[in-house]
């Protein structure tokens, strides 16, 4: 049986346990609108894609006009969505996080110097650009916001 100090020792260890972790990206830091802030890098990212393959133009306005969190969206960068890559998650499309994909290719804001979109796959951990590896000329929109545009 628990007596009412050790019971409020161990409330208080437990919320000490929450902050130091929610403060090391360890535990998502949802804010109730289904996003999740990286604590490694200060991003916060869409908890899911949009749904389906659409064109980089598409993505564009996709994320400019998503309204989860009261954040302004983007699609990010191919390094920032890098970032997210984790080649240990026990899950089919290896996110960081709370993050869910429909699909292993993901749209990024970066062309070369050909003006061809990056792609990202969450497969495999690879960039991909103009359609190659897989992820063809259109993908999923997961949108970042924070950080530089």
């Amino acid at each position: 049986m628990f007596s009412v100090k050790s019971f409020s020792g161990l409330a208080a260890a437990l919320l000490i346990a929450i902050v130091v972790l929610a403060g090391s990206g360890l535990v998502t830091a949802q804010d109730g609108a289904g996003v999740w802030k990286d604590g490694d890098t200060g991003l916060t990212w869409a908890g899911k894609d949009n749904g389906m393959p659409i064109t980089p133009s598409e993505g564009n306005s996709y994320c400019d006009s998503l309204k989860t969190g009261g954040l302004d969206w983007r699609l990010p960068t191919i390094d920032e969505v890098e970032t997210v890559y984790d080649a240990k998650a026990k899950k089919q499309f290896r996110t960081k996080g709370t993050i869910e994909l429909s699909e292993a290719c993901v749209l990024t804001g970066s062309t070369n110097r050909g003006g061809d979109t990056f792609t990202f796959c969450f497969n495999s951990g690879s960039r991909n650009i103009g359609g190659g590896g897989g992820c063809g000329t259109t993908a999923l929109a997961l949108c970042v916001s924070g950080g530089s545009k």
